[in-house]
């Protein structure tokens, strides 16, 4: 069986975090605004330019590279959802609940501003894990006492 090719992806801009940008009406209808819209929809033609194949539909693994144009603080949670958010919606990944791991890297004042994703076929470290696993029933046990 041959195994997947990784995918990297570029984006020309920083994802807009959406979550604290969605509006709320009185009536309780909740909308994006149009900046969060201009860059879903953005986002989504540069993917579709560089990718039209078979999307993940096993666990993968993950890496962002925000290119920052200046050192202003970003909420980089927010930012990972808007682009987990295009990545299903660009049929890259079936689902995001297949990310299994993550690597974010912020680059600050790089002299240019976008983004740069790594996509993986998931692999389990089994022996770290299994490691990890012991030495948290150890720290359980110790509290416990």
């Amino acid at each position: 069986m041959r195994r997947r090719e990784d995918i990297v992806l570029f984006l020309s801009t920083l994802p807009v975090p959406k979550s604290n940008r969605y509006i709320r009406r009185k009536n309780g209808q909740v909308f994006k605004p149009a900046r969060v819209l201009h860059w879903e929809s953005r986002a989504l033609w540069e993917i579709r330019n560089q990718f039209d194949g078979d999307g993940f539909k096993k666990p993968v693994s993950v890496e962002v590279y925000f290119f920052l144009p200046d050192r202003r603080k970003r909420d980089i949670d927010n930012m990972l959802k808007t682009l987990w958010d295009i990545l299903e919606k660009a049929n890259v990944i079936a689902n995001d609940n297949l990310i299994f791991a993550t690597k974010t890297v912020k680059v600050p004042k790089s002299g240019t501003s976008g983004t740069v994703i790594v996509i993986k076929p998931f692999r389990n470290p089994k022996r770290v894990i299994e490691e990890y696993r012991l030495h948290l029933e150890e720290f359980k046990k110790e509290l416990s006492t």
